[in-house]
């Protein structure tokens, strides 16, 4: 069967993108159990069970008791709480595997840009705990991967200013210099030229370290103040208008 195409165009010369394919329930059924047969539970009363087994009935009874284990572990799956478990511990393996791969990555910066990194990643996560939604709207762990990308290219750019001895070529080429050969001069002005561009781009790319540092901290900022609730003046009304009410009727009754 051929693959459904990426977009269909419509009358009007709009892309529509159709919606990404559902995941099968048989696929999450099986994805489910293999992660329950597999959890370390499971595998620690199966070797308990096939232990107990093998004592009293031998090699078959160990393989009964296992599979009676795997079979309950597996008749879990059916369960809500147990498969909203275990995506949560698939989800933080991978942001345990994606944090490792950010801080290998970042590791040739410097402690200070790694320090940076880790206000930043601790600000995220405050963001995740309290509004989530702006977490995902804003798409901060992408930013985050941007950033360390970012942060390794400025590293790079340093260290290739670093070892070719950039800092040490003049602005120019000085007068002392056209007695040397064309060829000489002629990469001496490349060097410079090179020189001069890497500065360039590291200026552009602290610029934009910085600004996603700025950026984290507003929506940080943002979502620590609390919004004000639109009902609140409606509410207080709403008991002064009950209390001249009581007022008013007192006043009748005494009248």
């Amino acid at each position: 069967m051929q693959p459904r195409l990426a977009s269909i165009t419509g009358q009007q010369g709009l892309v529509l993108a159709p919606p990404p394919p559902a995941l099968t329930v048989q696929g999450s059924t099986l994805m489910y159990m293999r992660g329950a047969i597999a959890s370390p539970v499971c595998v620690a009363t199966a070797v308990f069970a096939a232990c107990v087994g093998l004592g009293y009935a031998g090699f078959l009874g160990a393989l009964i008791a296992t599979l009676a284990v795997m079979a309950l572990g597996a008749s879990t799956v059916r369960y809500r709480f147990v498969q909203r478990h275990r995506d949560k511990q698939a989800q933080l393996r991978e942001r345990g595997k994606r944090e490792a791969r950010r801080l290998k990555q970042l590791r040739p910066t410097g402690p200070v840009r790694q320090q940076q990194y880790i206000e930043l990643r601790d600000l995220v996560e405050e963001i995740e705990r309290i509004d989530s939604a702006d977490a995902q709207r804003f798409e901060l762990q992408d930013l985050l991967d941007h950033f360390i990308r970012l942060a390794v290219a400025h590293q790079r750019c340093l260290d290739s200013l670093r070892i070719a001895g950039g800092t040490e070529l003049p602005a120019a080429i000085p007068i002392t210099e056209a007695t040397k050969s064309k060829r000489r001069r002629e990469i001496l002005m490349r060097r410079i030229h090179h020189r001069d561009e890497c500065m360039r781009r590291i200026e552009r790319l602290s610029d934009e370290l910085e600004s996603i540092d700025e950026l984290v901290r507003l929506v940080a900022q943002r979502c620590a103040c609390p919004a004000l609730d639109p009902d609140l003046d409606r509410e207080i009304e709403r008991r002064l208008w009950e209390l001249d009410e009581v007022d008013a009727a007192l006043n009748q009754l005494s009248a």
